[in-house]
């Protein structure tokens, strides 16, 4: 596998990349306004446009077959859900692309933070584009052996109950691997990286295996911390991270060459 971090705004340096050469993009571009006291930001008015934007560019990039996963979450601004990721994604569809899913991610130690008449806030969506509505992937990557039937207690009463884990859509057949479900139970973690917001590990080596082929290429147009990037080094993936912060992309530098040492 070879990995490489080029720094630069974005768009700018996607330009000087060749056309389809890319089989998945793995990123979590900036939350509106929300960090902008340590990397900056983007205005909540003009994020769709700027997310169609750079997803242009993406698209050139992009293999027919291969997928994009924008991690990203609105936030919570007096009393009511910011709007700035939903009419994004209205925006990313009006420019032909394909939504084709939205898969969670279930933070396993979320921060006990937010307001105390409401629930702890512990996951964030996982919003998969595509060109079109069926791009490579392999649903099994993460799943798991079935578990056929379970004898359970209900109401006083000793019943079995179909464990759907190794439902395999009709064919009568028990697969060996059960398919993953859309929620991934992952923690967030404590890595000190000198990045504000790290991106774990191990949501990206989920991520990456659910949607790039075995010694494909994946771009983070957002490395930051290069989690994505010390994934791919992990699994066998090609990498390509851009940051248009120095600092970001000499901390990642020195990341994946130890990661790959």
């Amino acid at each position: 596998m070879t990995w490489s971090i080029l720094e630069g705004d974005c768009v700018e340096v996607m330009r000087t990349l060749p056309a389809e050469s890319v089989d998945a993009v793995i990123t979590s571009p900036p939350y509106a306004m929300q960090r902008k006291a340590t990397y900056g930001g983007v205005p909540e008015s003009e994020y769709p446009a700027w997310t169609v934007a750079w997803m242009a560019e993406v698209r050139r990039l992009l293999k027919p077959d291969g997928s994009v996963i924008i991690n990203i979450r609105p936030h919570i601004k007096n009393g009511q859900i910011s709007d700035y990721t939903l009419r994004t994604r209205l925006a990313l569809r009006d420019a032909d692309w394909r939504e084709v899913d939205e898969l969670i991610w279930h933070k396993t130690d979320s921060m006990p933070t937010g307001s105390p008449r409401k629930p702890r806030r512990s996951w964030e969506s996982l919003h998969w584009f595509a060109k079109h509505g069926q791009p490579w992937s392999d649903a099994k990557a993460n799943g798991r052996p079935p578990t056929r039937t379970t004898d359970v207690q209900r109401y006083g009463q000793h019943v079995r109950r179909a464990d759907w884990t190794h439902y395999d859509g009709g064919s009568g057949k028990t697969p060996e691997i059960a398919r993953a479900t859309d929620v991934v139970s992952l923690a967030k973690g404590n890595a000190r990286t000198g990045h504000p917001a790290p991106f774990p590990v191990a949501l990206a080596e989920w991520v990456g295996r659910l949607v790039a082929p075995p010694g494909g290429t994946i771009l983070d147009p957002f490395s930051g911390s290069a989690s994505t990037g010390a994934a791919c080094v992990r699994n066998g993936w090609d990498y390509i991270g851009i940051d248009a912060v120095p600092e970001y992309v000499e901390m990642s530098r020195r990341r994946l060459t130890a990661e790959a040492a």
